[in-house]
Parts: C-alpha cells; sequence; structure tokens
C-alpha cells in the first residue's frame, strides 16, 4: 500500500476512535471523585493504630465500583493483648489487591500492614466496609453444669436441679465469673434429636452471665445443623442494629461441659420473655385482655396440645392449621386462659382480614411497619425456612395497642444457605406451590410468597409498605449488612483456637462451612440489591472484556449471564442460581490464529462435583471446576486457525444448591504471538506419553479432535497420522 493510502487509512481510524473505544473494567467513565474514609473493624484483643485523616482513598464512582483517583498509601497496626492471637485466616485487608499489600511481623508482636493505592485500581465500598483484623482467644468461658443423674437421662419435660459454674476465658466480661444453682432440661423439637443437644437453663435468683442483663432463663444453643456455630450469633449481633425490632436476644460463647465431660462450643442466649431487660410490657390480665401479650407462631407437630397455651387462627399458608402459642403471660386460672385465647384467635382473625383486605379496617391499625420491614429483611437476608411465619417467629401485643410487633429474632441455624436444609415450604394444597423457592439458592425470595400470605400481600398489594422495607433495606446496607461479614471474620477468628476440640467431638469441617457460608451471604445480598435498591444494569461486555479488551459477547435464553460486582471486580455472573436442571450460557465467537490464545479468570461456588463450570471450544469441553474455587487463570492455545467459538455454562443438575450457586468470569482477552509447543497435543504445557497416546487414537479414528492440532502436527505435513504420534513419543523420552 502506497504512503499516501496509508495515511488516509490512518485518519480513518483516528475518526472512528471513539466509537471503538472499549468499556474497560478497570478504566471507569470520567465522574467526579471524593475522599472516603475507612473505618477498619477488629474484635476484642486487637488494638488499631493509624491516622484517620490519612487511612483513606480518593475513589470516583460508576456501578457501584470505586476507581482510585490518585496514589497513596494506607498503614495501621495492629497490637494484641495478652492471650490474643493474631488470625491470618479471617483478618481482611483489601483483599482484591493482594499485590499491593505488605504484611510485617515486628519483633513487639504487632503486625504492620501497608496498603498501596494506585490509581486505576478497582475497590467496591463493600470491600472498604470489610477490612478488619481480628485475634483468636486462647480459651473460651467455660460452662460446667453438674446434675446428679447422667445428661443422657435429662428429657424436655422435666426440670432437672444443677449446679452451674462459668469460668472466663481470654475475652474479658464485667460480670466476672459465676457460681450457682438451679435446674436444666432440655428444649428444641427437631434439634432435640440431634447427636449435640440443646438445653434450657433456670438460675434459682436473676443473675448477668457474660455480661447479658440479669435474668434467670437461658438456654444453651449448639447449633447441631450449622458447622460454623455462627449463623445465630452473627444474625442476634447484626440485629442490634435494627432500630424497628424493639428486642434482640443476647449472646455469647461458651465451652460446654456436662457433669465434668467436655461437650462442645455452644452459644449461651437469653431466653425470649416479658421481663423488663427483655420485652417490656404490662402482661395481661382479667381485667385489661387487650395486653399485652408475648405470642410465638409455630406449626403443627412442634405443639404440646396438653401443655401449651395454643390457639388457630388459619390463613391457609403452609400447613393446614396456622398455630400460635401464647408464651406469656401464663394464668394459672384455666377460664382466664380461655378467655385470653378466644381474645388472641378474634385479633389474629382482625389481622389477617385487614392485610389481605377482607375487611374496612386499614392494615396499618394492625400492622407496626417498622418491626414488620426489618423482621422481613432479617429473614430475607437470612433466607430462613422458618422466619416466613412459619415457627419460632415472636411478635407482641401491647396493652391498649392494636397494634401487632414483630420482635426477637430466634433459631436461624437452618438459614443462610445451610446444606442441611434441603426442602421449601411449598405445599400443593395451601398455598402457590411453584412459587416457594429451596432454601439454599440465594436466589428468590423465601418469605414473601404464598407460604406466607401476611408477607406476600404486605409487599405486593400495598405499595407504600413495599417502599418502606426497600428504604429501610437501603438504610441498613451501608450498616447492619456490612457488620454482618464483620461479625464472621471477627466470630471465626475468635473461635479459631477452640474449635479444633469441638470439630474432634462432631466431626464437623468449620472450614469448609464457613467458606460456604460467606460465600452464599455475599451472594444473597447481590440478589437482594438487585431487588430492592434498583441497581444500575452493568454491560455484559464491560464486565468480561479485560483492561482494553473489545470482545462482543452474547448471552441469551432464560437464564443470561449478567453483569455484578463481584469481589472489588466488575465480572459475569450466570444467572440461573436455584434453578434445577438448567444451564446459563455465554458465548464469544472470533477468528484466532494458530498459536494465539485466550485467557480469562473464574471462580465457582457450586455444588461439589454436581454443579459445574464448563469452557468450551467449539464444543469441545476444555475446563470443568465445581465446589469452592476462589478467583484462578485459565489459558487455552488454539491448535488451527480460523473462526472459534468460545462458551461459558454454569451446568446445574436436577436438585441441590450449594454456596452461592454461581459462577463468575472476568478479563477475557485475546492474545496473538503465543509461542506454538510442537507435541504437546493436549495443550498442557509439557510434552508427555499423553500426548503421543492422544495423537495415535486420533489417527486410529477413536476419537475426532484434538486439542491443539498445530502442536500435534509436528512434522507439518498437515496430516495427523502415526508418525506424528511415535516422533511425540520420542521427543517425550528426550530421544529427539
Amino acid at each position: 500500500m502506497k504512503k499516501k493510502a496509508l495515511l488516509s487509512l490512518f485518519a480513518a481510524l483516528i475518526m472512528l476512535a471513539p466509537a471503538l473505544l472499549p468499556m474497560a473494567a478497570a478504566a471507569l467513565p470520567s465522574v467526579d471523585s471524593e475522599l472516603i474514609a475507612v473505618q477498619p473493624d477488629c474484635n476484642e484483643g486487637v488494638e488499631l493504630e493509624y491516622d484517620p485523616g490519612e487511612f483513606a482513598i480518593r475513589c470516583s464512582e460508576q456501578y457501584g465500583v470505586l476507581a482510585v483517583a490518585e496514589n497513596r498509601t494506607l498503614t495501621l497496626t495492629a497490637r494484641f493483648a495478652e492471650g490474643w492471637t493474631y488470625c491470618p485466616e479471617y483478618t481482611v485487608f483489601f483483599h482484591s489487591h493482594p499485590e499491593r499489600v505488605t504484611e510485617t511481623a515486628n519483633p513487639d508482636g504487632s503486625v504492620t500492614f501497608v496498603f498501596s493505592a494506585v490509581r486505576g485500581d478497582v475497590l467496591t465500598r463493600d470491600e472498604l466496609d470489610s477490612i478488619g483484623v481480628y485475634a483468636s482467644a486462647a480459651q473460651l468461658p467455660r460452662l460446667d453444669i453438674t446434675t446428679s443423674i447422667p445428661f443422657s437421662q435429662i428429657g424436655k419435660k422435666e426440670w432437672v436441679d444443677a449446679d452451674f459454674t462459668l469460668t472466663l476465658g481470654t475475652k474479658r466480661y464485667s460480670s466476672g465469673d459465676y457460681e450457682g444453682t438451679g435446674a436444666v432440661k432440655g428444649r428444641g423439637n427437631t434439634s432435640w434429636g440431634q447427636p449435640k443437644k440443646p438445653y434450657s437453663i433456670k438460675l434459682s435468683s436473676k443473675a448477668s452471665l457474660l455480661d447479658i442483663p440479669k435474668t434467670k432463663k437461658y438456654a444453651i444453643v449448639p447449633s447441631w445443623s450449622d458447622s460454623t456455630i455462627l449463623r445465630n450469633y452473627m444474625t442476634y449481633k447484626a440485629c442490634l442494629g435494627f432500630d424497628g425490632i424493639g428486642y434482640v436476644p443476647k449472646c455469647e460463647f461458651v465451652e460446654a461441659y456436662f457433669n465434668g465431660v467436655y461437650n462442645g462450643i455452644y452459644l449461651l442466649v437469653e431466653r425470649v420473655d416479658i421481663e423488663k431487660n427483655k420485652i417490656d410490657i404490662e402482661e395481661a390480665t382479667a381485667e385489661e385482655l387487650t395486653g399485652g401479650y408475648l405470642i410465638e407462631k409455630d406449626i403443627d407437630g412442634k405443639i404440646d396440645y396438653a401443655e401449651d397455651q395454643w390457639f388457630n387462627c388459619p390463613y391457609w399458608a403452609n400447613q393446614s392449621r396456622d398455630y400460635f402459642v401464647l408464651k406469656t403471660p401464663e394464668p394459672d386460672d384455666p377460664a382466664l386462659v380461655s378467655q385470653m385465647l378466644s381474645y388472641l384467635e378474634s385479633y389474629m382473625q382482625s389481622v389477617h382480614r385487614s392485610i389481605l383486605g377482607l375487611s374496612s379496617e386499614p392494615y396499618d391499625k394492625y400492622v407496626d411497619e417498622p418491626s414488620w420491614a426489618d423482621f422481613m429483611i432479617i429473614q430475607e437476608l437470612a433466607k430462613n425456612i422458618d422466619g416466613n411465619l412459619k415457627t419460632s417467629c415472636y411478635m407482641v401485643k401491647k396493652a391498649g395497642d392494636d397494634k401487632l410487633y414483630l420482635t426477637a429474632p430466634w433459631d436461624f441455624d437452618l438459614a443462610y444457605g445451610s446444606p442441611s436444609c434441603t426442602w421449601n415450604n411449598a405445599d400443593h394444597t395451601h398455598n402457590d406451590y411453584y412459587d416457594c423457592p429451596d432454601a439454599q439458592s440465594p436466589a428468590e425470595f423465601m418469605a414473601i410468597n404464598s407460604s406466607c400470605p401476611w408477607f406476600d400481600h404486605l409487599y405486593d398489594d400495598h405499595a407504600e409498605f413495599r417502599e418502606l422495607l426497600k428504604s429501610r433495606y437501603a438504610s441498613c446496607r451501608r450498616t447492619v449488612v456490612p457488620h454482618m461479614f464483620r461479625l464472621l471474620n471477627g466470630g471465626a477468628a475468635y473461635l479459631a483456637s477452640a474449635m479444633p476440640r469441638d470439630e474432634a467431638k462432631w466431626n464437623h469441617d468449620f472450614g469448609e462451612g464457613f467458606s460456604q457460608l460467606y460465600n452464599w451471604l455475599g451472594s444473597r445480598v447481590e440478589w437482594l440489591d438487585g431487588e430492592w435498591l434498583g441497581a444500575e444494569t452493568i454491560d455484559l461486555d464491560y464486565a468480561l472484556n479485560a483492561a482494553g479488551g473489545a470482545l462482543g459477547f452474547s448471552s441469551d435464553g432464560d437464564h443470561p449471564f449478567r453483569g455484578v460486582v463481584k469481589d472489588g471486580r466488575v465480572a459475569a455472573a450466570s444467572g440461573n442460581s436455584g434453578v434445577n436442571s438448567s444451564e446459563s450460557t455465554v458465548t464469544l465467537t472470533v477468528s484466532m490464529r494458530a498459536g494465539e490464545s485466550i485467557s480469562f479468570d473464574y471462580k465457582v461456588s457450586t455444588e461439589r462435583d454436581y454443579d459445574k463450570l464448563l469452557f468450551e471450544v467449539d464444543s469441545y469441553t476444555m475446563l470443568t471446576a465445581d465446589g469452592e474455587q476462589d478467583w484462578q487463570t485459565f489459558t487455552y492455545t488454539v491448535g488451527e486457525s480460523g473462526v472459534h467459538t468460545f462458551t461459558w455454562k454454569y451446568r446445574k443438575d436436577y436438585s441441590v444448591a450449594s454456596g452461592s450457586d454461581c459462577v463468575w468470569v472476568d478479563n477475557v482477552s485475546c492474545s496473538g504471538g503465543a509461542a506454538l509447543m510442537p507435541g504437546d497435543a493436549d495443550g498442557s504445557g509439557a510434552v508427555d506419553s499423553a500426548d503421543a497416546l492422544l495423537v495415535l487414537r486420533y489417527s486410529m479414528g477413536l476419537i475426532d479432535h484434538i486439542p491443539v492440532f498445530a502442536n500435534a502436527d509436528v512434522n507439518g505435513d498437515g496430516v495427523l497420522d502415526s508418525s506424528d504420534a511415535l516422533m511425540i513419543l520420542r521427543m517425550a523420552l528426550g530421544m529427539g
């Protein structure tokens, strides 16, 4: 081409350049920047030293992603009190950029962390909110319970006299050690049948244990279904940040010994009750039947009909009768009990009819909107199988007040995608069978569906309530939600030294359970953000391309890949979470020459061995991944010149979801000029006998595909035959 023609072509390309510029993940559109202060977290036993004015990053924001606007260095030093040991496994310090983090152990036992932010780095507010340094305690508080009979003989019916000794561990509590008497008995329904059993404690006199406000009534909860033992702890602690929920049970960890025998880590928690330090209301009397009452929603099979003060208010949810139990008051007069239950049944019918629009009374006459909205938010964050007003759901009716208040979040062992919870709330005779999702997938509403008509109608039929709920979620998204992740990391670190004893006793895998829980909660928050925050749609090409890339992707079908923010990066996520027997697919078709390569990053959180990420080249599978795998890079070298189709799939089988039930792909790039490796027919990066066997099988017609044809054709004649196989074998043996 002549020089003049080349100049004309160059000029044309300059004119077209603005239209051709890609949206690169690390080069966000130019927007105003702001200085964002970072407030690192720590647990007891850790003291952080840093300059608050300097521990900040100037960033611009787009799609919820922060682009660092200037080079900056952030430094903090962590010091550890006696008995506390730095726990790197659960410390989080700018995890999306490990190459920019230095961690130095100092001679005095402190640890100094330095992050060198570079202009153009990509972060997220969630990442900044999650920064924390955590330590493990040498000893947890020890609770000894001594009885005159073997613990194996203690049941749920009768209280058994007991002596209690509580000895503090590494963590300090102002209430100090405790010795006293009282009684113990079994508790729970399904949990009572599990190997590590729960118990109720009744002290002879009120006392504060581990700084829990003075009470006689405690419980020790084993969380047998939760290998992390963190679900209840994290939920109760986080719910203290909801101002709509009037009361949240206080709790702390202990190691329990029954008659001197170690029985594992338990959560010591105050039992829900009407008390000044708990639910502080005036109890109903014969003279004042309108309140106050503490009521628990329950189901058939969990009620002792001979002992419990129960009443029925059918709203035709996920069982044939909807039972409520009056927990307090408990009058001695049977006639008064009957009056109270009759009043409450009529009252609950009024609540029901107002919410469903079956009466002329407005729903907000009976619904305390702040407590209901906050209660629904935590149940949906946890995707709690019991949180749809099925069981273990508490409510309060106050004297002189028609409103019903939801309170005391309780029992989250089977929530947060628990692998132990393999069922749903669907019942084809009582609700819309098809809108009740499984409990393990992080997608879909668990409480806001036909299994709970009250929540479902409030959300669907009353726009003002729906907007209130979304507004309260938006508020807690930067407070309660980040605190949940900090509680998980801090709690895991706190238990780290004691956990091996519990694992040995009960054969649980804490590490695997923690990874599943942490990943699941991240994906659940992503899904709820999409439903309640109206997050801006992220272009799929923008999400998938590496910086500077201009590849065009397509994702069709019922469950397309979508752009998301994940781990401080913009990536593409599969769209079929929770949908059994399904595929989510994204494809790229591009012309490449032999020896060029395609590379990408991927992450998976799926049911191990069953739900898989597949990467296919021209319909041939080159990579499969499943289980829990953090970000990794895969590179494939093209063996033949021509047009190639690359496909990423998340393929789910017919049942069960695990982890985040999702795969992510990012930083896809195609590069030319990759060096060929003659003889490496399978693209493994080495020449060995497997390559020779592969080519021989191809030459015999036993297989119809060679991953890297150009490498296999070592004699360059364009045909693969036994001579190529022989030459590759000689190369593998070092013979030429």
